[in-house]
C-alpha cells in the first residue's frame, strides 16, 4: 500500500490536530451537562413539594456517582417495613421516577444515549429488585404505557426515554430543565399509582 484513497481518512489525516483538539472540548462539556443535570435537583424538589407532602426527593449526586440520578419516592417505596426516609440514613429506595445520566467524557445535551434521561428505575441488585422490575414491566406493558407513552424500557429502567435538548439551548437552559422537570411530572402522574399497586401485591 503506497496510498490512502479514502476521503474520509484523508480528511480526518489532514486535520487529525484541529479534529483532536476540538474533541477533546467534549469533556468540559461533559462537565457542564453533569453540572447542569445536578442543578435540576432544586425544581425536581419544588415537584415533589407541589405533588403531595407525602412525596420526598432521593439524590444519587455524589462524586464518585457513576450515573447520578434524582428521583421522587414515596415512603412505603424504601426496603424497610417502615419505609421512612430518615435523613442521614444510607438507604436507597426500592424504586423511584426521575432522571438520571451517566457521568462519562460523552455526556451531552443532544445525543442518545449519551444524554439524561427520565423515567421509572428500579434497584435491580437488592433482593426482590429483579422481580419487582419484571413486575413492573408487566404490568406497564399490559395497560399499554410503553407504547402510548412511546417509551423504552429494560431491568434499571422498566419505562423511561432520553431527555434531548432542541434548537440554541446553550443560550437558554430553563426550557430544557423544564422539559426535564415536566418529564418526571408526567411519568410520576402516570406510573406512580400503578407502582403503588405492584408494591402492594
Amino acid at each position: 500500500m503506497n496510498r490512502i484513497d479514502d476521503p474520509r481518512s484523508v480528511f480526518y489525516l489532514r486535520n487529525q490536530a484541529l479534529i483532536e483538539e476540538w474533541a477533546a472540548l467534549g469533556e468540559s462539556v461533559a462537565g457542564l451537562a453533569h453540572a447542569f443535570l445536578s442543578s435540576c435537583a432544586d425544581g425536581i424538589a419544588d415537584l415533589a413539594a407541589e405533588l403531595s407532602p407525602e412525596v420526598d426527593v432521593y439524590k444519587f449526586l455524589e462524586e464518585d456517582e457513576d450515573w447520578p440520578k434524582i428521583l421522587l419516592v414515596l415512603p412505603g417505596w424504601f426496603p424497610s417495613s417502615q419505609g421512612a426516609l430518615v435523613p442521614g440514613v444510607d438507604v436507597a429506595p426500592r424504586v423511584g421516577v426521575g432522571l438520571e445520566w451517566n457521568k462519562s467524557r460523552r455526556l451531552n445535551f443532544t445525543t442518545t444515549p449519551a444524554c439524561a434521561f427520565t423515567g421509572i428505575w428500579v434497584d435491580v441488585d437488592i433482593a426482590g429488585g429483579r422481580e419487582l422490575s419484571r413486575k413492573l414491566r408487566a404490568a406497564f406493558g399490559e395497560a399499554g404505557l410503553l407504547r402510548k407513552h412511546k417509551l423504552a424500557s429494560s431491568a434499571w429502567w422498566p419505562a423511561y426515554r432520553y431527555e434531548t435538548a432542541t434548537g440554541d439551548y446553550w443560550n437558554d437552559l430553563t426550557p430544557y430543565r423544564e422539559q426535564l422537570i415536566q418529564s418526571v411530572r408526567s411519568h410520576w402522574m402516570e406510573f406512580a399509582p400503578r407502582i403503588r399497586d405492584v408494591l402492594a401485591t
